[in-house]
């Protein structure tokens, strides 16, 4: 069950002001040239940044502290939406669009449909997402989405959800056209396919997040991921998976560029000198307020009840298959 988090009454009352706002200005809002007299962030000036791991990689972590950044604009698993439609209980074979179109898909499409949500998160081009994406529970884990995923929420009360997410769909649209930094975390594409997305976008950076694997296993484990699955087929997939993205990264480093690595186990032993050289890497300001936030996320000493939580105590966690 989805539990909304504490400060959604604030996201509550913020999108109800902003919805208010938005009915005045939506016809502005929608218009291309009216974006690019408002906007400080043009095209050319966007800097999509995505975080790129497997399942249990401590991606929760990075994108928490990512998402602290001034100028930025934060989605937790954007994909995960697409793969529950895909491979979950419904096996859709069509996609109901926010623009009022559908789509089809297959059951090979997967990884060609991920770049084009992308692509769309990356241009703030929402119309042109599916209505599950654009109405995920897991939106409520991205600040600057609060205001607009609780909107609709309130409005699908009263009308269908498509018509909430219309409605409320400037709100959202706004706070990322007004952010140069857009980052998304991605668990469910492998690197290779991220070569669209470096051509497409001059200015993509790719965060390459790797664990080691016994971790990971062990993770897995404790949220009974691998309950159903043989240990060594288990390891077999997940080290081709990380192999497969480390051959990628290596690759297409010699022609981008624009691929940095980070280890989890660094990031949990050294968090701050960690966070503060992905901040420079990535050309966000590190403040103090990006410090307390990571000595909030990382400090020792708090029980660690949640699995799937980004607080806790990353540095034990970092150190368990050696136990």
């Amino acid at each position: 069950m989805f539990h909304t988090p504490w400060y959604v009454e604030e996201g509550l009352s913020i999108a109800q002001h902003l919805l208010e706002k938005s009915v005045k200005t939506e016809n502005s809002i929608n218009s291309k040239r009216a974006h690019q007299l408002r906007s400080p962030s043009a095209n050319s000036e966007i800097r999509p940044i995505i975080i790129l791991s497997t399942f249990r990689s401590g991606s929760t972590l990075t994108g928490d502290i990512l998402q602290q950044a001034q100028d930025s604009f934060y989605l937790y698993e954007p994909l995960n939406p697409l793969n529950y439609l895909m491979y979950g209980v419904k096996n859709a074979t069509r996609l109901q669009l926010v623009n009022g179109s559908t789509r089809s898909v297959g059951a090979y499409d997967f990884n060609k449909m991920s770049v084009n949500i992308l692509t769309s998160l990356i241009t703030c081009d929402f119309w042109s997402l599916d209505i599950d994406t654009a109405s995920h529970g897991f939106l409520f884990y991205s600040r600057r989405s609060i205001p607009y995923i609780t909107c609709v929420n309130l409005t699908k009360r009263r009308t269908t959800l498509l018509d909430a997410v219309r409605k409320c769909m400037p709100i959202w649209k706004e706070n990322c056209e007004n952010s140069t930094f857009r980052i998304f975390k991605v668990v469910r594409l492998s690197m290779d396919w991220m070569e669209i997305l470096l051509k497409k976008f001059p200015r993509l950076m790719v965060v390459h997040l790797v664990r080691d694997p016994r971790a990971i296993q062990v993770s897995r484990d404790k949220l009974g991921d691998n309950m159903f699955e043989n240990l060594r087929h288990g390891f077999t997939k997940l080290c081709n998976r990380l192999a497969w993205n480390l051959y990628f990264e290596t690759r297409l480093n010699k022609t981008y560029g624009r691929i940095f690595r980070l280890y989890y186990e660094t990031l949990a032993l050294h968090p701050f000198k960690t966070s503060k050289w992905l901040y420079n890497s990535l050309g966000l300001t590190y403040t103090s307020e990006v410090n307390a936030h990571v000595h909030h996320l990382t400090r020792a000493g708090v029980p660690d009840d949640c699995p799937t939580c980004a607080t806790g105590k990353v540095t034990q966690a970092s150190q368990g298959a050696e136990n």
